[in-house]
């Protein structure tokens, strides 16, 4: 099963960021929830003070989960078309010499 935890406070946040493992999921009370890389320049600390902090989580939340299914199971996420969570580059190192 999946893993995932509401992100309640900005030292929540900060931590997240600097164990950089796993997604963001971002909850919206208009907007359907959006996954993004847990270091995306989507995430942005003015973003999510205005609405977890000021706003008192009123119009959405910010949720660390551990992987774009458990986002989508969940939440009914989807992945951001920015920061585009989960594209894999293959190494050229990893195909048949």
């Amino acid at each position: 099963m999946g893993q995932s935890k509401e992100i309640e406070s900005f030292a929540d946040l900060r931590k997240v960021r600097l164990a950089d493992e796993g997604f963001v999921v971002i909850t919206g009370a208009s907007k359907s929830a959006i996954i993004h890389k847990v270091n995306s320049k989507c995430i942005t600390t003015d973003k999510f003070n205005s609405k977890v902090s000021i706003n008192d989580r009123k119009q959405g939340s910010y949720f660390w989960i551990d992987s774009v299914a458990t986002g989508a199971r969940e939440f009914g996420a989807k992945r951001c078309k920015i920061c585009k969570p989960e594209l894999h580059l293959v190494l050229p190192s990893t195909f048949g010499e």
